[in-house]
C-alpha cells in the first residue's frame, strides 16, 4: 500500500508502500490501522484504493507512530525511542503504552527483560527517521525488522521539538550508552534521509567516547541519506517554502470548508515533484484514472485533508528549523569528517531519487569512507523503503554480517549447488539476447540416430541413465554458445554445462557473443572499493558453465550431469587466417577416460558458420609480431591463466584475432554418433585411444559432411534467406537430408 502523498501533498503523511491498488480493510469499510495491519490477521479482503483511502489510512498510521508499542522510552520531552515486539508476541488486546524515563532504573531493568525475549540472540537495532521525525516512510519494514532484530525506533514530535542538530546526536549516543554500551551490546544504526546523516554523526561521537577499537557500532546503513545534502538547493527553497505561513489567512466562519493554507499546498506540490519515482507516478496515475465524476467531490475534499496533513505533520516553522539547525549544520559537522569514520556502513541509495543526489553520493561515500559499501536500487526515489525492497534481508546480507551467516554459509559448490534456469528465465534469455543471432544465422540442428541416419532437428539425441557428454569443435569467438545452448535446453530440455576458460570467471560472462554482464539490468547491484560485490552471475555461469579443471569434469561426469567440451579451446576458438573449422585437439586422452570411468555417452558435435561470418584482419600470430602492441599482448597472454593444467601460461597464446564481421553466414550443427563407453575399460589405453581417435573422427566427418551439403541449401545466401524469413515469419527450408546422408 503506498499512494502517499506524492502527486499530493501527502509527502511526509503516507507511507510509499501504501501505492497500489488495493489497501487492506477488516470488514466492509473499516480501516485497518497500523498495529492490526502489521498483524496479518488473515481476515483482510480488498477494494479498489481511492484517495480517502489514503487519507485515512495515513492519519491512523501516523496516531498509531504517535502513540507507540507497549514500550516508549522518553529521552526528552520532544524526543523518545520506542520499541517494536515482533509479529508472534503480540495480540489483538495489547496493553496499554508505558512510558519511561530512558535513563532511570526501570528502563534499565526492561532494557534487560527485552533482552531475555529472545536469549539475547537478536542484534540490537536502531532506526533513526527522516525529516519528519516519524519514520512513516518505512512503516512496511517495521514487521521484518522486529522479527529479525531487537527493534527501536526513534520518534521526534513533528511540531514542538526545537532541537539543535547536535542535541539530536547527544540524545541518541546518550540512548545508545543506556541500552547498549551498558549492557555490553553492540548496536546496528539505521538512518534514512535525515536519519541517514544524524547515524554518522552518533557513530562519531560514541567512537570519541568510547574509542573506535570499543565502538558499540556494529554497523551503520545509511539509506539515501542526506549527506548530501550540501549539494542540493533546499538551504535555499525550504525556507521560501516555509515563509508562506506569513500570509495564511485565519479561517472565517460560514458553511464552507477552510482551504488549505499556501504552504501545505505549494510546499505539498514542490515536494511532490521530487519524491515519487516512475513506478509509484504510475501508481498515482492508476488511482485518479479511476476516479469518476461521481467521486470528483470526495477527492477534492480528500485532497483538502491531505494537505492538512503535511501541515500538521510537518509545519512550515519545524521545516524551516529542522533544514537550517538540522540539514544544514549536520552537513557543515558530518562531512568534513566521514573519511575517519571507521565503521562497517551499507549505503543504499535509489537511483531515481530526484529529492537528494543519492547515485552520485553512493560513490562518493564509497570512495571517502574507509569501509562502506553502496547498494544501489534501480527504478526507486526518495521513498524506497516501500513494500518492493526488505531492508531486513539487504541489512542481513550487509558487510558486517549481523546474524553471522556469512561466517557460518556453507560455500557454494558450482557443481552440486548450482539449479538449471527456469523456463522464464530460459525463454527471457533466448527472447532478448539469442533471438537477434538467431534471427541472422537461421541456424539448422541435425542429430544421428542409432542407425547412423541423419535427421533434422535434435530428436535422436539419446537419454541415457548416466552423464552426457558432448564434445564440439570450438568456433571462431565462440559466437554459436547461445544458439547451442539454447536449442538443448528449448527443444530437449538438457541443460549441457560448459568447461570454459578460466577467463570466463574474471569477469567474461558474455552469452553467446562478447564479454561483460548480461541479462537484464538487476534492481540491486552492489560494490565497494574493490568493485563489483556479489554481482549477480552472467549467462555462463547461470547457465551451468563450470571453470575447465580436471577435477571439475570428474565431478560432473561423477553426479551424472551434462558436460560440454571443446577439445581444441582456446586455439581452436581464437585460429587463424586458413584454419577455418580446423580441430586442434591435444594429443592427452584424459576426457575419455574419465567419461569412460563413469559409463558416459559421448556425443560429438560439428559447429559450421562462424568463421564464415567474419573477415580476420590480423590473427593472433599477426598481432603478436606488430612492434610495442605484440610486447603488450604477449605480456596479457602470460598473465592470463591458461585453461589446460598441464601447460603454462605462455603455452597457451590468450590472444584474439582482430576480426570484422561479415555477413552473417547461415549456421549448421551436427551432433553425431552417440558413443557408448560402456565396454571401454578407463585403464585400457590402447582402447581409449581408439575411442579417442573415433570421437574425434566422428566431429571431423560431420564436419566435411554439412560443409559440403551447405552448398545445397537454396537459402545459404543471407539476403534471400533474411527475406524470406520476414515475410513468412518461419525458419528458411535447407539442404535435402539425403545431402548429409551420402
Amino acid at each position: 500500500m503506498v499512494f502517499v502523498g506524492k502527486a499530493f501533498p501527502l509527502l511526509f503523511a503516507a507511507p510509499p508502500s501504501l501505492v497500489r491498488t488495493s489497501i487492506p480493510l477488516r470488514g466492509a469499510r473499516g480501516l485497518i490501522s497500523l498495529r492490526s495491519t502489521v498483524e496479518k490477521t488473515g481476515r483482510e479482503s480488498e477494494i479498489p484504493i481511492a484517495l480517502r483511502d489514503v487519507v485515512e489510512f495515513s492519519k491512523d498510521t501516523y496516531r498509531d507512530l504517535a502513540e507507540g508499542s507497549c514500550f516508549v522510552f522518553d529521552a526528552t520531552p520532544t524526543i523518545s525511542f520506542q520499541y517494536t515486539r515482533p509479529l508472534d508476541e503480540r495480540s489483538s488486546e495489547e496493553p496499554k503504552t508505558a512510558r519511561y524515563d530512558a535513563s532511570g532504573s526501570d528502563a534499565s531493568e526492561l532494557y534487560e527483560k527485552i533482552r531475555a525475549t529472545h536469549d539475547n540472540s537478536k542484534p540490537l537495532l536502531l532506526y533513526l527517521p527522516g525529516l519528519d521525525g516519524q519514520g512513516i516512510s518505512a512503516v512496511r519494514q517495521y514487521d521484518d525488522l522486529s522479527n529479525a532484530f531487537e527493534f527501536w525506533r526513534m520518534r521526534i514530535d513533528p511540531r514542538n521539538d526545537r532541537s539543535t542538530f547536535m542535541e539530536l546526536t547527544k540524545v541518541v549516543s546518550q540512548f545508545v550508552q543506556d541500552v547498549a554500551i551498558k549492557h555490553n551490546r553492540k548496536v546496528i544504526l539505521v538512518g534514512e534521509s535525515f536519519g541517514g546523516l544524524l547515524a554518522p554523526s552518533v557513530a562519531m561521537r560514541l567512537e570519541a567516547i568510547t574509542g573506535k577499537e570499543h565502538s558499540p557500532i556494529m554497523g551503520m546503513v545509511l539509506v539515501n541519506p542526506a549527506t548530501s545534502f550540501y549539494n542540493t538547493n533546499w538551504s535555499t527553497w525550504a525556507p521560501i517554502l516555509a515563509s508562506l505561513r506569513h500570509i495564511e489567512q485565519e479561517e472565517e466562519g460560514g458553511t464552507f470548508p477552510s482551504l488549505p493554507t499556501p504552504y501545505s499546498v505549494l510546499g505539498g506540490m514542490a515536494l511532490s515533484m521530487r519524491i515519487p519515482d516512475s513506478s509509484q507516478y504510475r501508481s498515482i496515475f492508476d488511482i485518479v484514472s479511476r476516479t469518476t465524476a461521481d467521486e470528483l467531490q470526495d477527492v477534492l475534499a480528500s485532497m483538502r485533508d491531505g494537505f492538512g496533513l503535511l501541515a500538521d505533520n510537518l509545519p512550515a516553522e519545524v521545516i524551516e528549523h529542522r533544514v537550517g539547525q538540522w540539514c544544514v549544520v549536520g552537513s557543515q559537522v558530518v562531512n568534513p569528517r566521514l573519511s575517519k569514520l571507521n565503521v562497517s556502513t551499507l549505503f543504499i541509495g535509489g537511483d531515481d531519487d530526484n529529492m537528494l543526489p543519492t547515485k552520485e553520493e553512493g560513490d562518493r561515500l564509497v570512495s571517502l569512507m574507509p569501509d562502506c559499501t553502496s547498494m544501489s536500487v534501480n527504478d526507486a526515489g526518495h521513498f524506497i523503503l516501500d513494500d518492493r525492497f526488505n531492508l531486513t534481508e539487504a541489512i542481513i546480507e550487509a558487510p558486517f554480517d549481523p546474524l553471522e551467516r556469512r561466517k557460518n554459509r556453507k560455500k557454494y559448490d558450482p557443481i552440486m549447488d548450482w539449479k538449471a534456469p527456469t523456463e522464464d528465465e530460459i525463454r527471457e534469455a533466448l527472447d532478448t539476447r539469442v533471438k537477434t543471432i538467431r534471427d541472422l544465422c537461421s541456424p539448422q540442428f541435425f542429430s544421428t540416430g542409432i542407425d547412423g541416419k541423419r535427421r533434422l532437428g535434435l530428436g535422436q539425441l539419446p537419454t541415457p541413465d548416466g552423464p552426457l557428454l558432448f564434445v564440439a569443435n570450438h568456433q571462431l569467438i565462440g559466437v554459436d554458445l547461445g544458439m547451442l545452448i539454447g536449442e538443448l535446453l528449448e527443444k530437449r530440455g538438457i541443460a549441457a554445462r560448459g568447461l570454459a576458460h578460466p577467463i570466463v570467471f574474471q569477469g567474461a560472462d558474455g552469452f553467446g557473443a562478447g564479454a561483460g554482464p548480461t541479462g537484464p539490468r538487476p534492481r540491486i547491484t552492489k560494490r565497494n572499493k574493490d568493485g563489483p560485490v556479489d554481482p549477480p552471475p552472467g549467462d555462463f555461469k547461470r547457465f551451468g558453465a563450470v571453470m575447465v579443471t580436471p577435477k571439475n569434469f570428474y565431478r560432473l561426469m561423477e553426479t551424472g550431469q551434462t558436460g560440454l567440451l571443446f577439445p581444441g579451446g582456446v586455439r581452436e576458438v581464437f585460429h587463424g587466417k586458413g584454419e577455418a573449422y580446423k580441430l586442434f585437439w591435444p594429443e592427452k586422452i584424459d576426457f575419455v577416460r574419465v567419461a569412460a570411468k563413469f559409463n558416459a555417452t559421448i556425443i560429438p558435435i560439428s559447429a559450421v558458420g562462424s568463421a564464415d561470418s567474419a573477415n580476420i584482419l590480423l590473427d593472433s600470430e599477426e598481432l603478436l609480431n606488430l612492434p610495442g602492441l605484440g610486447g603488450r599482448l604477449r605480456n596479457s597472454s602470460d598473465n592470463t591463466l591458461s585453461a589446460r593444467f598441464d601447460k603454462s601460461n605462455s603455452d597457451e597464446r590468450f590472444v584474439p584475432p582482430l576480426v570484422v564481421p561479415g555477413v552473417p553466414a547461415r549456421h549448421y550443427f551436427v551432433f553425431g554418433k552417440p558413443f557408448d563407453t560402456s565396454s571401454v575399460d578407463r585403464s585400457d589405453k590402447s582402447a581409449c585411444a581408439d575411442l579417442y581417435s573415433g570421437v574425434k573422427a566422428e566431429l571431423r566427418r560431420g564436419l566435411d559432411d554439412v560443409i559440403a551439403a551447405r552448398e545445397k541449401d537454396p537459402f545459404k545466401n543471407f539476403a534471400q534467406r533474411i527475406a524470406l524469413e520476414r515475410i513468412s515469419g518461419k525458419p528458411a527450408p535447407t539442404f535435402p537430408i539425403e545431402e548429409l546422408n551420402k
